[in-house]
Parts: C-alpha cells; structure tokens; sequence
C-alpha cells in the first residue's frame, strides 16, 4: 500500500541531521501527532525504536507526494528490507492521530521488529512518555 504519509518520531525529527538530509528538502506538510507503541532507546547506539504496545509515541506526520522517493532512502539507513529476520527496523502502516485536528490517519512507521522485541525489553531503556525531543533536550 502507497501512502503519502510518514510518521516519525526520533532522527527524522524537524531540525535533526536526518530530516536536514532526507526530508527537509522535499518541503512536506507537517503535523504534531501521535501514535500508539512504546519508546525505547536502544543500548549502545544512542536511537529510539518503538514497540507495539499501549503507550503514547509523540512525533510527527510528514505529508508529501515526493515519499515515493524518500521512502527508498529512509529504508536504507533504518535498514528496512521488508524481510523482519533480515531488517534491522520494519515499516509498517499504523494509525496516528494528528494534534490538531484529533483527526486519525495511515501512515508509514518504523517500528522495532516483534521477533527481537525479548531482546529489545531485557536491554533497552524505556522512554515513558515516548518523547525523543524531550529525552534529547533532557540528557544532552
């Protein structure tokens, strides 16, 4: 299924090294949204993943018909091979609620994948409130 809609939540933030370089350039329409799941950093490589689950993941929507052409490029640095066993992260499409208008939405997601997601809760860090620009502003 072809979306014009991604949802992110850690490196491909507004003002981050990987939205100057993937995003920014395509001038998407940006909104303040949310997702279900919960956040955790994972241990030794400074990222947040997201697992499925109850929680709130704070981010934001990019809406752009250039995603066809971003899509590729973000599969490479999350490693997305659409086989899970050999994929580092999996692209799924969820849910998100945009802020503003309460309105929900499908949307792109990289998610951690649920075959290491034993390893990922006996390793990771949880991030409770699923706010990487927070975490970063925190622990800088």
């Amino acid at each position: 299924m072809y979306l014009n809609n991604l949802f992110v939540y850690g490196t491909l933030l507004p003002g981050l090294k990987n939205y100057k370089r993937f995003i920014e350039p395509h001038k998407p329409k940006v909104y303040e949204a949310r997702a279900k799941g919960v956040m955790y950093l994972v241990p030794g490589d400074g990222y947040p993943v997201i697992l499925d689950g109850e929680g709130e993941i704070k981010g934001v929507l990019y809406e752009t018909r250039d995603l066809k052409v971003i899509l590729p490029e973000i599969d490479e640095i999350e490693k997305f091979t659409d086989v899970e066993s050999q994929s580092l992260l999996v692209r799924e499409i969820r849910d998100v609620e945009l802020l503003e208008s309460g309105q929900t939405v499908k949307a792109h997601l990289y998610m951690w994948p649920p075959s290491k997601a034993q390893w990922l809760k006996e390793n990771g860090e949880v991030i409770p409130d699923g706010d990487w620009a927070r975490f970063l502003r925190e622990n800088k």
